[in-house]
């Protein structure tokens, strides 16, 4: 069973969700209150955008460990998804007020706080997600675009640096890098940002409009074109 359950997980890992949930539900044939496997099912299909049924088996989780404060904060990463924002934010307070230093939870309403203009608040909550796990990269990049918004660039350089060493496949962590070395004129390396945002997601319209005013800014009007 336990075998079952890590190569379960290492196919979720390498993102075969069907593979996942075939595997998981072998398991729950032999052990229906498998907790590990229904929420691997659950997080397959929120992966695969089928929220109903992760919500389905998030709320099946929760009916054997009710205070498992990860599925609480998934159930609110599908209300995320679908943009119910309140909802989401609801799930993210109820996981922290059992795990108050859980980061995933504290990083993810950081970021509602954020992007509905709470800005204190928002930073209050993503500097101590960076606090309970120094290693969660999207924790950093929230953080970097709390301190952009809030005027401190140092600050917001520092942590950006951070996300990316941590993830370096964080493109809006590379993006945000980027311009905030416009701002800073350091336009080298900003145009050495941009090409890694693009890199890594090539259709980012935004990456490429600033790209190519920074080739402009450096003299290079055929490459900017």
């Amino acid at each position: 069973m336990e075998n079952n359950i890590e190569i379960a997980q290492t196919l979720f890992q390498q993102n075969k969700y069907q593979e996942v949930i075939d595997t998981c539900n072998q398991i729950l044939t032999m052990d229906s209150n498998s907790i590990e496997a229904i929420k691997l099912i659950a997080k397959s299909f929120l992966a695969t955008r089928k929220i109903d049924d992760a919500r389905l088996y998030f709320n099946k989780a929760l009916t054997l460990k009710p205070d498992d404060y990860e599925v609480i904060k998934d159930l609110g990463n599908t209300y995320q998804a679908v943009g119910d924002i309140n909802n989401a934010k609801k799930y993210y307070q109820k996981a922290i007020a059992i795990n108050s230093s859980y980061a995933p939870a504290l990083t993810n309403l950081g970021s509602i706080e954020l992007n509905t203009g709470n800005k204190q608040d928002a930073l209050s909550l993503l500097i101590k997600a960076t606090e309970s796990d120094p290693q969660l990269a999207p924790a950093w990049g929230n953080l970097a675009n709390g301190y952009v918004q809030l005027g401190k660039t140092q600050e917001a350089e520092i942590a950006c640096r951070k996300s990316i060493e941590l993830n370096p496949n964080l493109f809006n962590s590379h993006f945000l890098l980027g311009t905030i070395l416009i701002g800073q004129k350091k336009l080298q390396e900003a145009e050495q940002s941009l090409r890694k945002t693009i890199e890594l997601k090539p259709d980012f319209f935004q990456a490429h409009l600033n790209l190519g005013a920074v080739l402009k800014d450096l003299g290079r009007l055929q490459e900017a074109d």
